[in-house]
């Protein structure tokens, strides 16, 4: 800190704002990091780590990290994941070990989130029990009111605080946009004998969403269903009660938000930027947000090694990250946007998922998306 002002300050310690972190310590920066809440601490989330994830994982703690995660008693791996229609028909996409680790894991998100803590690099300083309760741009500078103690200046914000972000309205409002769509989401356990596979099974009433049926590494399963809220409502469905209703032994359901990306939008503001569910970057065929959450976070903090500390009020931020970031995700996002309108008609899906049956190399993008390579 020079003056008392903070040049870095990172609201939100999720997968994103982890990662914008741990990069932002190996390029140099000592950021500080707030959390409202204390480790462990839950988030409603299938708790599948995508091939992608854990690429990114080895990519911010090498080799090791993802073998001392394989050893955590928390942590499940698995090597396939299905599509499966309504008349339970589907289509396995194999990912094996790859250089001798897995290329997929469960891990529920309180063990993981707090997992990836403990491996923080010293430089980045956390501050739990921080909850922000305003935001307000004062000339170059910005100011962050919190609920106890002094409030904070800062040069640079990172909103990395998820679906209920304070930074991303100022965005929206910046570049006079709408809130992104939010899909509902409800998730709980049970148990139920695992799948030999991560299942993700797409038919009425969920469409274009589905429901997802994930091993954990304690005996049960992972069970939740996410769709858009027009068609919850069309379908006049209550989320929780149609998922207890399936699953009497269900304990632990939560509903939760999924910000996803239906179509470009700029992700920053003057000195301030978003990443992971504040940035609405979730894949809205899956709802899969941990693999561009860690992304984002990484190519922010590489953006603001770029540019000089006396330069970051009036830089082109969008220049310098939400367009590069963009066209690094375009070929996934053009996909699985695609997939997200073919799943509105069960024909639809039905006639994808028998043709994946019949053309297993159809499968190739689907194992790129995934992270498989």
């Amino acid at each position: 800190m020079e003056d008392g002002i903070e040049p870095i300050v990172i609201i939100g310690a999720g997968p994103a704002g982890l990662a914008c972190a741990w990069r932002l310590a190996e390029l140099g920066f000592s950021p500080l990091l707030l959390e409202k809440h204390t480790f462990p601490r839950d988030k409603v989330c299938g708790d599948a780590l995508s091939g992608k994830v854990v690429a990114l994982l080895r990519k911010l703690g090498g080799t090791a990290l993802v073998e001392d995660l394989l050893r955590q008693p928390f942590a499940l791996p698995v090597e396939a994941l299905d599509f499966i229609d309504k008349g339970g028909r589907r289509v396995r996409l194999h990912f094996p070990p790859k250089q001798g680790l897995p290329q997929g894991f469960v891990a529920p998100r309180y063990a993981w989130d707090a997992w990836l803590v403990r491996h923080l690099p010293s430089a980045v300083r956390l501050r739990t029990g921080s909850t922000v309760t305003h935001l307000q741009r004062e000339g170059t500078l910005w100011r962050i009111t919190l609920s106890e103690g002094p409030p904070i200046l800062t040069r640079f914000v990172v909103g990395a605080d998820g679906v209920a972000s304070r930074v991303a309205p100022w965005v929206w409002r910046y570049h006079r946009l709408e809130r992104p769509p939010v899909y509902p989401a409800v998730r709980g356990y049970a148990p139920e004998p695992p799948p030999a596979a991560l299942e993700l099974h797409f038919r009425p009433p969920y469409l274009p969403g589905y429901q997802w049926t994930f091993p954990t590494a304690t005996p049960g399963v992972n069970i939740g269903i996410g769709l858009p809220d027009w068609a919850a409502k069309r379908q006049k469905l209550s989320l929780r009660q149609h998922l207890q209703a399936q699953y009497p032994t269900l304990t632990q359901i939560k509903g939760h938000g999924i910000p996803v990306s239906l179509r470009y939008r700029p992700i920053t503001g003057p000195a301030c930027a978003l990443v992971g569910d504040a940035a609405a970057l979730t894949d809205p065929f899956t709802g899969e947000g941990i693999g561009n959450a860690l992304l984002s976070g990484i190519r922010l903090a590489e953006a603001l090694a770029r540019v000089p500390e006396k330069d970051w009020a009036a830089a082109d931020w969008e220049a310098l990250y939400s367009r590069p970031l963009y066209r690094e995700l375009a070929h996934e996002l053009r996909l699985t946007r695609w997939l997200h309108y073919v799943a509105r008609s069960n024909t639809a899906v039905r006639t994808l998922i028998g043709l994946l049956a019949k053309y297993p190399s159809l499968s190739a993008p689907l194992l790129r998306w995934y992270g498989a390579t």
